[in-house]
């Protein structure tokens, strides 16, 4: 039975190198690529092609700035009639300025995280019984916001509420994909469900959208943050090992740091069970559903 496997983000950097090393796998795994700019995913899809000749690739549209058009995904997936076997919530977006998104909230807190709180819930109907789920994460749901309080959901959905929370928004978006992630693992699990839910950190990665552009391109800047380097076929490795590899099928949630063999332990605060509990119900409200 084929697998597959969606992929937000799958037209570059580690979305790109993870969509390319499932489907080396072979036809048995099928790869959504579930991307924000259609053209783009379909010129990713092609380079794939020239060097996975039987890749299974499908391109749809997906937006998790907004969530009418997740909603829409969902839609258009549905009507594949294919079941689900894995997710990957890969695609984001890093800025120090925020503006608020045409449904009211912080866009990198809606686009990195809320987006893909509403496509899992979505989704999850559709998962077989041995499912799984992966959210990229980043060191930087740690080292930034150690020491700091939880602020709650509110202020971090809503631009404008905190200034200073305003300009970690990334660092608390990625560390929402961690507490959602082990939420929903505890969920599951209470529900006898066997979807296998896991973390990972890519490390920062100076070939992709998020770094390429920005001064941690410079090599005098890419030595300072040496022990926290990654690549995107390395940490497209990781996800993949851990979306296919029969040794990842079960287990409670773990945080992986650049390899599928090295579970560390995330911030203080993403065990927070309160502020996952805080950050759940908000999130359950703010995208439309009810519990």
């Amino acid at each position: 039975m084929t697998k597959t496997v969606i992929i937000t983000g799958a037209n570059s950097g580690l979305g790109f190198e993870t969509t390319k090393q499932i489907v080396e796998k072979g036809p048995d795994y099928q790869v959504v690529m579930a991307c924000r700019n259609l053209q783009k995913a379909k010129t990713a899809r092609e380079e794939i092609l020239q060097t996975v000749s039987d890749a299974n690739l499908i391109c749809l549209e997906l937006d998790t700035s907004s969530l009418a058009k997740v909603r829409d995904f969902v839609t258009t997936f549905k009507q594949l009639e294919t079941p689900l076997y894995g997710l990957v919530c890969n695609a984001g977006i890093g800025s120090r300025n925020v503006h608020q998104t045409a449904d009211g909230f912080n866009h990198i807190f809606e686009t990195n995280y809320l987006g893909h709180f509403l496509l899992t819930q979505l989704l999850l109907p559709l998962m077989t019984t041995d499912g799984r789920i992966v959210t990229v994460s980043s060191e930087r749901h740690d080292t930034p916001l150690r020491g700091v309080a939880w602020p709650g959901a509110e202020t971090l959905a809503y631009p404008g509420r905190d200034p200073l929370v305003d300009r970690q928004s990334y660092s608390f978006s990625k560390l929402c994909l961690i507490l959602f992630s082990y939420q929903l693992d505890r969920d599951l699990k209470a529900a006898g469900k066997k979807i296998a839910v896991n973390t990972v950190n890519p490390g920062l990665m100076p070939e992709t959208g998020l770094m390429k552009h920005g001064p941690h391109s410079r090599s005098a800047a890419l030595a300072r943050f040496a022990n926290i380097m990654g690549t995107a076929k390395g940490s497209g490795e990781m996800i993949t090992n851990l979306m296919c590899s029969p040794e990842f099928a079960q287990g409670s949630a773990k945080y992986y740091d650049r390899s599928s063999t090295k579970p560390v332990v995330s911030s203080k605060l993403s065990y927070d069970q309160q502020a996952q509990h805080d950050l759940w119900n908000f999130s359950v409200k703010a995208v439309g559903l009810t519990e």
